[in-house]
């Protein structure tokens, strides 16, 4: 997951690995945290694969800057092609995919695009047909407040995703 966000950050602009944490961090949000001993290995791996190299280049901080190299565009462009596996990080994949359209042509933009609504259309349906089941099966059950607050939350966020792959998709066009 993190080796498409770094190929694609990377390809906007060579950047140190303090750097791409901190880009990574804050995209991801407050409250996540990428470590360095996350971090480090990856890049190493990616080194030793050919998708990148430390430059002489040093930023602020007078440290080294990674490029991409031309494997690492190929490499990027497969991680964009890659379906989108049905884990805990599928947003997080999306939102990567997402930041990184501009990268990609046309209608693989667009194809990323569409597989994420179709993702947040069949997940919104989920839980409304979840909440109808509910209400019919546990109509008296001293749970259904609580599970009815919680599955429209899930679609209300369902939602909220939906509204902004439809601002992405406009800022395409």
């Amino acid at each position: 997951m993190y080796e498409l966000y770094i190929l694609g950050q990377l390809l906007f602009t060579d950047r140190s690995a303090y750097k791409l944490r901190f880009v990574l961090e804050n995209i991801l949000g407050a409250h996540r945290k990428v470590s360095f001993g996350v971090l480090y290995p990856l890049l190493e791996k990616m080194k030793v694969a050919g998708t990148i190299v430390m430059t002489d280049d040093l930023d602020w901080r007078g440290k080294k800057k990674i490029h991409v190299t031309p494997a690492g565009r190929v490499r990027f462009d497969e991680l964009m092609r890659e379906p989108v596996q049905q884990n805990a990080h599928l947003d997080d994949v999306y939102l990567f995919k997402l930041s990184g359209l501009k990268l990609v042509d046309t209608q693989l933009a667009h194809q990323i695009i569409d597989d994420f609504r179709s993702e947040k259309l069949a997940q919104r349906d989920g839980y409304k047909q979840h909440l109808t089941d509910l209400e019919v099966r546990h109509a008296e059950a001293s749970f259904l407040p609580s599970a009815r607050r919680l599955n429209q939350l899930q679609i209300d966020l369902a939602n909220t995703y939906l509204d902004y792959v439809d601002r992405i998709e406009s800022e395409l066009k």
